[in-house]
């Protein structure tokens, strides 16, 4: 614990400045308060039916909060003259393409008539994670080996520097805040996520035990959040690190902001101060893996607490 507190601290002594911050923050907090109130990324970006249009939006919805942040770094003297940089607007475009491709297609939906119903409303999730994770390390791997080779490792995508007791810590700490949370209604509303898979269904039809299919849920549903650090933790620090130094972190943190917003308003609040704290792991040991372990510790926290919640 010792080790992950002093690097906090060592990065908001040398990073933190108060105007950059407060601006970072008012931009996120007017645009959640906006996404709220019309529902937006619900409402009017996930109903677009046309595959394509719906990737493209999803594209544009999470560079706008990247670019405005590193539009600040500029603006309060912390970084200059990417901009002027080809390669990071290729890296700007395809990375954000290939994110809204990540989040516009659902594979599981493609897939559809290819199972029995009983069948898909289960693993229909399970289908979209894993072809979602495939399309991500394909993508990013082949940008890695293009231009990013002097990295030394591919976006933290590597099982060095990780120590595993610090990250144990840090999820029991987040799964304090998760039991706090279980008591809040729109978290209740939205969690257990296994409750729309039908898994009931699953497991009458093919005659095996209920925690058969809340185990093929739940495990594939961690898969998940390898691809969430991969992107976030992995490409969007390592690969703008040539831009913004160490300041990388921050406009990770706005994207990642805006990824959860289709998810309960108390999570995407709770979001900007995980993805922060996060990235300053990731930065410091060069690897994803602490990211995923404690993503998907709270994760299934939130999934356990939720079930009590509506159980009890």
């Amino acid at each position: 614990m010792k080790s992950l507190y002093q690097y906090i601290v060592n990065y908001l002594h040398q990073y933190f400045d108060l105007k950059l911050y407060t601006s970072i923050l008012c931009f996120l907090l007017v645009f959640i308060m906006i996404n709220y109130n019309l529902d937006f990324e619900t409402k009017y970006i996930k109903t677009l039916s046309n595959v394509w249009i719906r990737s493209s939006i999803m594209s544009i919805f999470h560079g706008f909060p990247f670019l405005t942040t590193a539009l600040l770094l500029n603006f309060f003297g912390k970084t200059h003259k990417w901009q002027e940089d080809p390669q990071f607007w290729i890296t700007f475009f395809l990375g954000f393409l290939i994110i809204g491709l990540s989040r516009g297609i659902h594979w599981g939906i493609l897939l559809r008539w290819t199972m029995a119903p009983e069948d898909w409303l289960l693993l229909r999730s399970s289908i979209n994670w894993a072809m979602k994770l495939t399309m991500v390390i394909l993508f990013f791997g082949a940008f890695y080996r293009t231009f990013d080779t002097s990295l030394g490792h591919f976006y933290g995508f590597t099982f060095r520097k990780f120590y595993v007791p610090p990250y144990l810590l840090l999820m029991g700490i987040a799964i304090v805040f998760v039991i706090i949370g279980s008591f809040f209604s729109d978290l209740q509303n939205y969690y257990p996520r296994y409750k729309v898979a039908h898994g009931l269904s699953f497991a009458n039809h093919h005659d095996v035990p209920i925690w058969v299919s809340i185990f093929i849920y739940e495990v594939t549903y961690a898969t998940s959040f390898i691809t969430v650090e991969l992107i976030f933790r992995g490409f969007l620090i390592y690969a703008f690190i040539k831009y913004f130094g160490s300041y990388s972190i921050l406009p990770m943190v706005a994207t990642y902001c805006f990824l959860h917003f289709g998810k309960p308003a108390t999570e995407t609040l709770s979001s900007i101060m995980g993805g922060y704290i996060l990235g300053i792991i990731a930065l410091k040991n060069k690897n994803i893996w602490g990211g995923v372990m404690v993503h998907v510790g709270v994760a299934w926290s939130m999934e356990l607490f939720g079930y009590l919640q509506a159980r009890f």
